[in-house]
């Protein structure tokens, strides 16, 4: 639902370059399935079939900043119907768009610009926003030689993550694309390629990464432990530009920015419980000074039956207009505010040409209890932090989350925090609660805050 912005999951960072979960949230635990019913009068089973079809209906009755004027919270009621069908673990599709009906428009200033007057303009105002229609579409299997994956991307990683870490299309509540993600490998290459709106010109991203020790040899226990990865992003900002209710009007456009990135990394230990590695990296901003970056870090997985830990540690060092982890999981409201409600946008903010320390943690217990937190401290008094927390209970009938991520503390402070509950009550009906905070872009590039809940029901079925 519409404030499943910025739930997160935990991922081992073992595999470097993985989506850690890329669909967040209450969606990141599928509805229980509906018992199969024995075929025929005999009572023998139905034998298992290679197709599966799923479906839900989702309704909800809640507040939503009005974005505009007073910004208000106005009453919302939002449909979300679900309908897919899978073919074993190759392919999958599911169609799931969500319907914001306005209820009550508390300033009166956005029933105009609703279609209809009563379907949020906001939600269906360029091509990119018909991409939600799509809520997930996969071609391949998970670590196989080819994958696609097409929908909503709420925690994108490529590679080590050095330009692209936990990257969010869903966190501007106005722009709902698409987002699709290639992987393939052949031998001891593998490529991953990215691009965060299928039907806009917004951020591509690709990373091709070369296991030196499986070229050169082939002993098993070198394989995968010696790595060069170079990564590009290029973002062009043509599309989720601010909502304006005034016809007629141009939004502003953030800048282009594009940026490149070499890591090399070993792994000293490598065994079933431990794994440790060291990596340096350098990053450049292709802007007409050429800003530069470095970093040098370590990183530790461990898993003891049920319990993964995973930790992460760098220092590094940026300039001007190139930091690590660009584009990071706010990336969608820092286009236009890079910290506070006002101001540069991350494209055109200058950071000192100075150092900064990375430490990230992350632990799981199975698939029940996750919990992970990320900060970076800039030297020169600036410190982002980024954290999330999720339970599961009951065989995945109750699910809960919460998530907060702060930016430029010390500086000027942007607090972002969500949480959701899903209970379900019987095998296809469940219960749902949101709340978060929203921001939405205004036709200026500033930012707006308000604060935003929902209740409701959902059922369904899995065949």
């Amino acid at each position: 639902m519409w404030l499943a912005l910025f739930f997160l999951t935990t991922a081992s960072l073992a595999d470097g370059g993985v989506d850690e979960a890329p669909v967040a949230g209450l969606e990141a635990h599928p509805a229980v399935p509906v018992p199969r019913e024995a075929a025929g009068d005999a009572g023998v089973a139905e034998p298992p079939s290679n197709v599966s079809l799923h479906g839900a209906l989702e309704a909800d009755l809640g507040l939503f900043p009005g974005g505009f004027g007073a910004n208000g919270p106005d009453l919302l009621t939002t449909v979300h119907p679900v309908l897919g069908f899978a073919v074993g673990e190759v392919f999958g599709l599911e169609l799931g768009p969500t319907f914001r009906l306005r209820v009550i428009d508390a300033d009166a200033d956005n029933r105009p610009s609703d279609l209809g007057g009563f379907l949020r303009g906001p939600d269906w105002d360029e091509l990119s926003d018909f991409g939600q229609i799509v809520s997930s579409l996969r071609i391949g299997r998970e670590g196989g030689p080819f994958a696609i994956r097409v929908g909503p991307m709420r925690k994108k990683t490529l590679g080590l993550g050095h330009l692209v870490w936990r990257y969010s299309n869903q966190v501007n509540p106005n722009y709902h694309p698409a987002s699709a993600a290639l992987d393939f490998r052949a031998g001891p290459v593998r490529g991953e390629f990215f691009a965060s709106d299928v039907l806009g010109a917004r951020l591509l991203a690709g990373e091709v990464s070369w296991d030196l020790g499986g070229t050169f040899s082939s002993d098993a226990a070198v394989k995968d432990r010696y790595v060069l990865a170079l990564s590009v992003a290029h973002d062009f900002n043509l599309a989720g530009r601010p909502f304006n209710p005034v016809a007629g009007a141009t939004p502003f456009t953030p800048q282009p920015a594009t940026l490149l990135n070499l890591d090399a990394s070993a792994v000293l230990v490598r065994n079933a419980t431990l794994r440790w590695l060291v990596l340096l990296g350098s990053g450049a901003r292709a802007n007409a000074k050429g800003d530069l970056g470095f970093l040098v870090g370590t990183a530790v997985d461990a898993t003891v039956k049920e319990v993964g830990f995973s930790t992460r540690f760098e220092l590094r060092k940026q300039a001007g207009g190139f930091r690590q982890h660009f584009f990071g999981p706010m990336y969608e409201l820092q286009r236009f505010v890079d910290v506070g409600y006002r101001g540069p946008s991350v494209q055109d903010a200058l950071l000192p040409d100075g150092l900064s320390a990375f430490a990230e943690l992350r632990v799981g217990i199975g698939t029940r209890v996750t919990f992970d937190v990320a900060a970076e401290y800039f030297f020169w008094n600036r410190l982002d932090l980024d954290g999330s927390f999720s339970l599961a209970l009951l065989n995945d009938w109750l699910y809960f989350t919460l998530r907060s991520t702060m930016l430029g503390l010390a500086q000027a402070p942007r607090y972002a925090f969500s949480g959701g509950l899903r209970l379900r009550l019987f095998a296809s009906f469940y219960l749902l609660a949101e709340g978060a905070t929203v921001f939405l872009p205004q036709p200026d590039g500033s930012l707006i805050r308000g604060v935003g809940g929902s209740a409701g029901v959902g059922i369904d079925f899995e065949r």
